[in-house]
C-alpha cells in the first residue's frame, strides 16, 4: 500500500507541474501576442497622426508640479491665455495665422501668465514655445487624436513637472468648451474638409468595447473598460 501511495503522489506531482508549465506557456504566448498587437496599433496611430498633423495646432500647458496649488494655477493661466487669444485671433483664422498670432504676441502671453503668478505669490515663471513635440492619444469630444508628433504652442510653468493640460488651438476646440468635452460644429466641419474621408472617420470615437477571453478558462472573461484619457 505504501508503494501505491508513493506512485500516486509522484504522478500527481508530475501532472501539477505539467499543468503549471502549460499555463505559463499559454500566458507567455498571450502576453507576446498582446505586446505585438499594441505595437502594431501604435504604429497605425502614429501613421494617422502624421497625416493629421499638418492640419492641426495643439495647445499644451505643463504645470510646475502636481500639488493642488500648482494644478489650480495651471487652469487659471490656461483660461487667461485663451481669453486673450479669443480677442486676438482673426475670425476663421487658419493654422498659419494662429501660429503668427502666437509668435507676434509671445511676450504679451508670457506677461499675462507671469503677472498672474506674481500677484498670487508664485516664485516661478511661464514661458511660451512654438514647437513640434510628441503627444499621447487624447480624446476631445467625439474625436480620438492619435499619439504622434504635432506642432504645438507649449506653455511651461516653472519646471513643468506636473500633470499637463491639453487642447487643440486649430481647429478651434478650446474656445467654446475649455474642458474639450464637446467640439464646435464649425471646427468639426473644418477638420472634415481638410482630411481624407478615411482619416476623418478614423478620428471619430467609435471604439467598440474589447472583451478578452482566456482559452484555458473559456467560462472566464474580462471586459476591458474604455480608457479615460486626461486632456
Amino acid at each position: 500500500m505504501q508503494k501505491i501511495h508513493i506512485s500516486f503522489t509522484k504522478k500527481h506531482s508530475r501532472t501539477a507541474k505539467s499543468w503549471q508549465a502549460s499555463l505559463a506557456l499559454s500566458l507567455g504566448c498571450f502576453l507576446l501576442a498582446l505586446i505585438f498587437s499594441q505595437g502594431q496599433a501604435r504604429k497605425q496611430q502614429e501613421a494617422l497622426a502624421g497625416r493629421l498633423a499638418p492640419s492641426v495646432l495643439r495647445f499644451h500647458i505643463l504645470a510646475e508640479s502636481d500639488i493642488k496649488q500648482d494644478q489650480q494655477v495651471k487652469l487659471e493661466v490656461r483660461s487667461l491665455i485663451l481669453d486673450f487669444l479669443r480677442e486676438q485671433l482673426p475670425k476663421n483664422a487658419g493654422k498659419e495665422e494662429t501660429i503668427a498670432c502666437l509668435s507676434q504676441n509671445q511676450e504679451k502671453i508670457e506677461s499675462i501668465a507671469n503677472t498672474y503668478l506674481r500677484q498670487h505669490g508664485f516664485d516661478y515663471s511661464a514661458r511660451l514655445q512654438l514647437t513640434n513635440c510628441y503627444f499621447p492619444t487624447r480624446i476631445y469630444g467625439d474625436y480620438v487624436f492619435p499619439c504622434g508628433y504635432y506642432d504645438a504652442a507649449r506653455i511651461t510653468l516653472g519646471k513643468g513637472e506636473g500633470h499637463n493640460w491639453w487642447c487643440v488651438l486649430y481647429p478651434q476646440f478650446c474656445f467654446v468648451d475649455e474642458a474639450c468635452t464637446s467640439v464646435p460644429q464649425e471646427s468639426s466641419s473644418l477638420l472634415e474638409k481638410e482630411l481624407k474621408e478615411d482619416d476623418y472617420l478614423a478620428l471619430k470615437d467609435n471604439r467598440p468595447d474589447v472583451q478578452i477571453r482566456f482559452f484555458l478558462f473559456p467560462s472566464f472573461s474580462a471586459d476591458t473598460p474604455k480608457i479615460l484619457l486626461n486632456r
